[in-house]
């Protein structure tokens, strides 16, 4: 007779996971025997990062050839899908991390989650910081005893962007897992989400240089007359021949770039919609704008779909097209991105500025089941003025992921490098990206203590200023401002005075530099509006070349949005006006 086993009354002890002890382990780190690139990226990074953190350098071996050695798996290894069979990360961007027995395992749903997860296993459970592109916080440990693990996650956005300039290259991008079309996120670290073009591509579909002339009826009519510009016009999209042309140009994209998975078809910037009596007619029975523009997207991601089942045609909901329309939908394959209106300091939902975006957000929702938002972050009249949109970008992050929505772009000073609080707004927004139940005044927390080090108290005390500011119910901001209107000179003498303090307790070169950025805002504040926010005549001079001395330093080249680099022009209009006097 067998007697049953009572698993109640079995106990398993796990084996400890000691991958470092006092300078030594017995640990290696296991890589498929024919490893992506992204596994071999993967595994050299977790090399690098427990070397930093225990001053231990694990080897680096094929599985067949580990013996019997513990390891730490990277990758999808036989012993990784033998420990991860039951549980199977998402195939976007899914990262799965597992301890079992002496081993551990580190994999993703697809190439970029395995080298997401030796990044989220150091942060996680081993206190590693990605805080910008020129700080990695790794705190030392003389052994590195790890917990039973046994953690699946994905994002809830499977896009994530944050358009600044610093946050392109890889070394960054990667760690803070951000994979949108502007990072420099190569096979090596498992790519990216392309899109070709990025967006405003109706002048490229049709190119007004090429057809404006002879056919001037393929574009928009505006006030009576046919407009062949790719800002503030449009194309007639209810014009058979236009649907022909971009039709065929779409299909030409996708030849020529097979590994894109997404193509644009999107309004080109500005206003300019077509008013033509057939464009009317579908405007009015779609009882919205987007209605031509929704049709016409339509017909040729039918077009895309017959041919190339795997490609999405993304177009955007922007300017005079947010609203959705009345009763055409979005084709499976067909992504709309939502463009941002609403206000930078109390966030789109607590606020009438731009109240419709809610509205509009819930439309949406309802029709497809791919949606980004194109989110703004920036005065874009002015990169360096003081921005007070640290609590509204964290609140607007958080609504995006209650609503539904699958990727965001977060817009900033993408032209050059700095902009006002440049760093810890990418790292804010990375991080409430990857996991918006995050909370955000722990993220400014530890991006100041590992940034400014000895000054974080007082810079965290200069953020709480800009958090009052914020607050204030008379004020609103979106897109591009005159930054007197909203700036106090009670909170430039405040500010100033908060971070000369911060300044103060610095204890490195480095961290002064970092504290006078902060700085360049209030400074840009008395340059441009003397008078209002209490600059000397005398003192002056002395304060321009301080802030061309913080700009040199770091390489900030535009002073607000445009073409070619525009801070030194910027500067030397302020040595003319400010010029010492004899």
């Amino acid at each position: 007779m067998i007697l049953p086993i009572c698993v109640a009354c079995v106990s398993v002890v796990a084996a400890p996971v000691v991958p470092a002890r006092d300078g030594k382990s017995a640990y290696r780190i296991a890589i498929p025997d024919r490893p992506s690139p992204a596994a071999k990226y993967a595994a050299s990074e977790f090399q690098r990062l427990l070397l930093g953190v225990s001053g231990v350098r694990l080897a680096l071996v094929p599985e067949s050839k580990l013996a019997r050695a513990p390891a730490v798996h990277v990758g999808w290894t036989r012993r990784a899908r033998a420990i991860f069979r039951s549980s199977m990360p998402s195939p976007e961007d899914g990262v799965g991390i597992r301890t079992a027995g002496r081993d551990l395992a580190l994999v993703g749903g697809n190439e970029r989650g395995t080298v997401y997860a030796v990044y989220v296993f150091f942060e996680r459970y081993l206190g590693v910081r990605y805080l910008a592109h020129d700080c990695t916080v790794i705190p030392k440990r003389s052994e590195v005893v790890l917990p039973e693990i046994s953690f699946v996650y994905a994002p809830p956005f499977m896009y994530r962007e944050t358009l600044y300039h610093d946050a392109r290259p890889k070394a960054i991008a990667a760690p803070q897992r951000l994979n949108g079309p502007t990072t420099e996120c190569d096979s090596s670290v498992g790519g990216k989400i392309a899109f070709h073009p990025y967006v405003h591509s109706f002048c490229k579909l049709v190119p007004p240089e090429k057809y404006f002339a002879e056919h001037p009826e393929y574009f928009s009519l505006v006030g009576g007359k046919r407009v062949g510009e790719s800002v503030h016009g449009q194309l007639c999209l209810t014009n058979p021949d236009v649907l022909r042309i971009a039709t065929a140009q779409v299909l030409e994209w996708i030849r020529e770039h097979p590994d894109v998975p997404i193509m644009d078809v999107s309004q080109n910037d500005g206003n300019g919609a077509c008013e033509c009596e057939a464009c009317r007619a579908v405007e009015a029975e779609e009882e919205s704008a987007h209605g031509p523009i929704m049709r016409f997207v339509n017909a040729i991601a039918d077009e895309v779909k017959k041919r190339h089942p795997d490609k999405w045609v993304e177009t955007l909901a922007y300017a005079y097209s947010t609203k959705p329309p009345a009763k055409a939908r979005p084709r499976d394959n067909v992504i709309i991105r939502l463009c941002h209106a609403g206000c930078y300091h109390h966030g789109f939902e607590a606020c009438g500025l731009g109240a419709n975006l809610t509205t509009y957000l819930e439309g949406w929702r309802k029709l497809t089941r791919r949606i980004f938002v194109w989110h703004y972050a920036a005065n874009f009249a002015h990169y360096v003025s003081p921005v007070f949109n640290l609590d509204g970008l964290a609140k607007d992050l958080k609504a995006y992921a209650k609503h539904g929505v699958n990727g965001v772009m977060v817009q900033a000073n993408y032209q050059g490098p700095g902009g006002e609080l440049a760093e810890l707004r990418q790292y804010l927004a990375a991080q409430l990206l990857w996991d918006p139940t995050r909370d955000p005044t722990e993220i400014r927390r530890e991006f100041c203590d590992g940034y400014y080090g000895t000054a974080s108290a007082q810079v965290q005390a200069f953020l709480s200023l800009m958090d009052r500011e914020a607050a204030r119910s008379d004020t609103h901001a979106f897109g591009a401002w005159d930054p007197s209107t909203s700036v106090r000179p009670q909170f430039v003498k405040e500010g100033l005075d908060t971070l000369q303090s911060a300044r103060e307790r610095c204890s490195s070169d480095q961290q002064r530099g970092r504290v006078d950025k902060l700085m360049l805002p209030l400074w840009y504040m008395q340059l441009q509006w003397p008078e209002k926010y209490g600059l000397n005549a005398s003192d002056a001079p002395g304060l321009v070349a301080r802030f061309r001395k913080v700009v040199e330093r770091f390489g900030i080249t535009h002073v607000c949005e445009g073409g070619a680099p525009n801070m030194a022009g910027w500067l030397e209009g302020m040595a003319k006006r400010h010029r010492a006097q004899p």
